[in-house]
């Protein structure tokens, strides 16, 4: 991975924390999960750049029959950060008996964040043992396995709020010209056919096409270096800090150093600073490239007139110089961010399944700040550790004061600079 040579370049021997593998009980502890507002289950990394949305039914023998033979690619697509899977719950869709409670049950454990665990043990249940795996009494076994409270979880059975969320799956479904019958799949918002390579085939099209038009919005652009604007190129080895001061929280390290990369004009210098310390449930990062060009998507005759957009300049360094080669990138549309107090642009991104590093996801931030250009990378491992990091992180962000570059005194390469006040 380009950031691990980014930190031993930079002599920083921070131990980044091991990706921990979930248990087969919770595989879905590293993937972010919430509820919509129809209180449909929803799982995935934000980045992801494909929907997918289940209509499926615990009493259709079909169902059962398309998450045994194929669900599981899904799941590892939606591990990699290539999707995010909204399930639609539906009952009384097919000939078996007790599919209502079983729905409900499983809206019930989603209060505690267990809507997939249950999604997973149900549904190979009824693969298993058919009919019987829909009992009252196998429901309240599966619902044990799953260490779920159950105080908390017959309150809401009592409730009338599962039936609630069910008839809002109705009514969803009452919405869709062509909807059928279950199982009902839709890519993007589109239908498609639910067998696995049909399915596999319309989201590996959905992928590249993503990465494409990022890809297409990265290559099309000339270098540009508007009036003003100061660059900076450094050798390896140099340790020359940002024109910055921030905060860093007790026990946090940071080095600076040079990273000489294949741009898309050729060989480039960029000058770079790592933070890294201690968070809520892991390890947070923050990388600051810094003294860098702007590309634009202009042809190179029309780049006088062009603005540049530190959101594609982000995107092509996220790639170029943060995350590791193999990785599979994902990233969120365009948001607005603040470092220091001013306004910058960027975007959510999440790189899994990398060959050496543990997965991870963040965000980046781009602005310029005394004719310099600026880009912050912030990020966690394990991955999970970012909801509850991001507060802290965004309050180091916060604490940033940018300094005019002739003001920096360069120290000596031999020896890591004073910690930043």
């Amino acid at each position: 991975m380009r950031l691990t040579a980014i930190l031993l370049a930079a002599l920083l021997m921070f131990a980044v924390a091991s990706a921990q593998t979930p248990a087969l009980s919770d595989r879905y502890a590293a993937i972010p999960q919430v509820t919509d507002d129809a209180g449909f289950p929803r799982i995935g990394f934000p980045s992801a750049p494909v929907s997918v949305t289940l209509f499926l039914s615990f009493d259709d023998p079909a169902s059962i029959a398309w998450y045994d033979t194929t669900y599981e690619r899904l799941y590892n697509r939606l591990r990699a950060g290539e999707i995010r899977i909204l399930f639609v719950p539906l009952a009384e869709r097919g000939a078996l008996p007790g599919g209502r409670t079983a729905a409900r049950a499983a809206l019930c454990a989603a209060d505690q964040g267990a809507f997939w665990r249950y999604f997973d043990v149900q549904f190979a249940a009824l693969a298993a043992d058919g009919a019987p795996a829909l009992e009252a009494a196998r429901v309240l076994t599966l619902i044990g396995e799953l260490g779920i409270d159950r105080g908390r979880w017959d309150a809401c059975m009592l409730s009338s709020r599962p039936d609630v969320i069910l008839r809002e799956g109705e009514r969803a479904v009452s919405e869709l010209a062509f909807f059928t019958a279950t199982p009902y799949i839709l890519v993007n918002g589109d239908p498609t056919l639910t067998d696995g390579a049909s399915l596999e085939s319309v989201i590996r099209a959905a992928v590249s096409a993503n990465a494409t038009a990022i890809s297409q919005a990265i290559q099309a652009t000339a270098t540009s270096t508007p009036e003003g604007l100061t660059l900076v190129e450094p050798l390896t080895g140099e340790q020359i800090p940002p024109p910055l001061t921030l905060t860093l929280p007790d026990g946090w390290g940071y080095a600076y150093d040079g990273l000489i990369i294949q741009d898309i004009d050729g060989l480039r210098a960029i000058p770079f600073a790592v933070y890294q310390g201690d968070v809520v449930g892991g390890t947070g990062t923050i990388v600051v490239l810094w003294g860098f060009p702007n590309l634009v998507g202009v042809s190179p005759a029309d780049i006088a007139r062009a603005e540049p957009n530190l959101w594609a300049d982000g995107l092509r360094l996220l790639r170029l110089a943060v995350i590791e080669e193999g990785c599979n990138i994902g990233t969120d549309l365009r948001r607005e961010y603040s470092i220091g107090g001013l306004a910058a642009t960027g975007t959510q991104f999440s790189a899994v399944n990398c060959p050496e590093l543990p997965d991870t996801r963040g965000w980046f931030a781009g602005l310029r700040a005394h004719n310099l250009n600026f880009v912050f990378y912030v990020f966690t491992t394990p991955i999970t550790a970012l909801d509850g990091a991001a507060p802290a992180l965004q309050r180091i962000l916060d604490s940033v004061a940018f300094q005019p570059l002739d003001t920096i005194q360069i120290p000596p390469t031999a020896a890591l600079p004073p910690p930043p006040p």
